[in-house]
Order: structure tokens, then sequence, then C-alpha cells
């Protein structure tokens, strides 16, 4: 029963961080960009969040619609005035990416320490939990899941089922053949990396009712969702799902079998083990 247990709260989580990954990956697919700062967005609409509710008692899932807005605006600022100006050429705006991504990281998280402090927040939301026999299910992780699960598949259908998805799909394919097929690609991006922000906005609205959490914190965030992409398969949709539920699973029996300090280190060993094993990911060769 208690491998059922922590198989229920692995997957559970594995949900958030799937929601979290997808934006990531939809930035790297279209664009070839590592976002370092993807993490610093789940962190700021988290602690928008724990602000709101503290302060005025807004229930975060009311929050849910204005932080999509609020993070696919400024995603679309920030491709608008600063990835748009990277060089064309991909191995040069891959390591241009790095370096600005990596200072927007820091001006994020200095914006957010300046606005809200250095405190752990989190919103007190939803502390119950379900009782089926032995097994408990965390309310608010199950509200979660199930939130995460909703927008995954409305973002799955967003890509699949319109003329915007077919056209980051497609950039994110062949940019020659969709350059051909007389796609915006510059349009493309910039609404591409709008969603994927606007998806980690989503993200950090659920988080904040899970963990405590601080500005500083957008490190620990995005390195979770470039390991849950890497072990699925960078670009690799599906395998973000399955990296997402492996990366859950492991955080929630590290954490029984070897106590909170060491299970930090352990999603990270797992990071290691795949790129040693499996370099193109889990899904990586059916995805090439």
């Amino acid at each position: 029963m208690i491998a059922l247990q922590l198989a229920i709260n692995g997957i559970l989580l594995g949900g958030v961080l799937a929601l979290s990954a997808l934006g990531f990956n939809i930035i790297f697919g279209v664009m070839r960009v590592v976002n370092l700062a993807h993490g610093d967005f789940v962190v700021l609409a988290a602690v928008l969040c724990a602000y709101a509710f503290t302060q005025f008692g807004i229930n975060p899932l009311l929050l849910l619609p204005v932080t999509i807005v609020f993070g696919f605006v400024a995603g679309a600022l920030v491709h608008r005035f600063l990835l748009r100006r990277l060089p064309r050429e991909i191995a040069s705006a891959e390591a241009s990416s790095l370096t600005l991504t990596f200072g927007l990281s820091y001006f994020l998280a200095g914006g957010g320490l300046a606005l809200f402090g250095g405190s752990f927040v989190s919103v007190p939301f939803l502390t119950g939990a379900y009782q089926l026999g032995p097994i408990s299910i965390p309310q608010a992780r199950l509200l979660a899941f199930v939130a995460a699960l909703v927008l995954s598949v409305g973002f799955a259908i967003l890509l699949r089922s319109t003329l915007l998805g077919r056209a980051i799909r497609a950039t994110s394919q062949h940019l020659e053949g969709a350059l051909a097929c007389g796609i915006d690609v510059d349009r493309v991006r910039t609404l591409g990396f709008a969603t994927g922000t606007a998806i980690a906005c989503a993200a950090g609205t659920l988080v904040s009712f899970l963990f405590n959490v601080n500005a500083q914190q957008g490190v620990l965030y995005t390195v979770n969702a470039f390991a849950v992409v890497v072990i699925g398969g960078l670009g690799n949709y599906t395998g973000a799902v399955l990296g997402a539920l492996i990366l859950g699973l492991t955080e929630s029996f590290s954490s029984y079998l070897l106590g909170a300090t060491l299970a930090e280190a352990a999603p990270y060993f797992l990071f290691i083990l795949v790129l040693l094993l499996a370099p193109a990911g889990l899904l990586g060769k059916r995805a090439a």
C-alpha cells in the first residue's frame, strides 16, 4: 500500500511538471532556444498568486486566466525586443540565447526579490485529503493535476487542430519547409515563445498551492523542466509527459526511501543517467 500511495503522489506531481515542461519544449521546438528564464516565470506567477491570496483572499484558480494572459504578453515582449535580435544562424542563435536568457533569469529574480522580498510563500488552499481506504489523495495535488491535465489537453488541441498550431509544428519540424509554404516564421516564433511563457505562468499558478516558493527559486524549476524534456527527448511533446511522470515518481519514492535532503539529488542522478544511456532521450529516436 505504501508503494501505491507513493506512486499516486508521484503521478499527481508529474502532471504539474509535464505542464511546465510543455512550455519549455514548445519554445525549444519552435526556436531551438533553451530558455534559462523559464523557471523564473513559473516562480513569479506562483509568488504573485500567493501574494494575491494572502493580501486580498483571491482564489488562485480565478487568477489562472490572468497569469496565462500575463505570461503570453510578457513572452511576446521578450521575443519582440530581445530574442528577435539574435543572429539568424542556428549555432550562433543557440549560444547567444543561452547568454541572453541567463541574464533575463537574473533580471527577473532580482525584480521579484525587490517586489515581493525573499520570504517563502504559499497558498494554504485545499489542505485536506480524500481517503480511499488506506490511500490518501491530497486535495491540492489532485486539483493541480486535473487543472494541468485540462490545460495540457487544451494546448495539445491548439497545436494539432488550429492554423497557429500547425504553423508552430511546421516551424519546429522544418524551418526551410515552413518558409517555403509561406508561413511567417518570425510571427510564429513570437507566438510560440509567448505560448510557452503563458504555459510556464499557468504551471506557476498551480505550484503556488503545492509548494513553498520564493522569487529566487527559478533555477530549480528551470532545471526540472529541462530534466523532463531531456529524459523524454527534446522537442518531443509525448516524451515530455513520459519524462514528467518518471521524474515525479522518482521524487516521490526517493523522498520516502532516502529522506528529503538526499531526495533532492535523485532527479539529477536520473537526468545524468539518461544522458549517459540515451543521449537523445527515451523517445528521441522516434522524434527524429
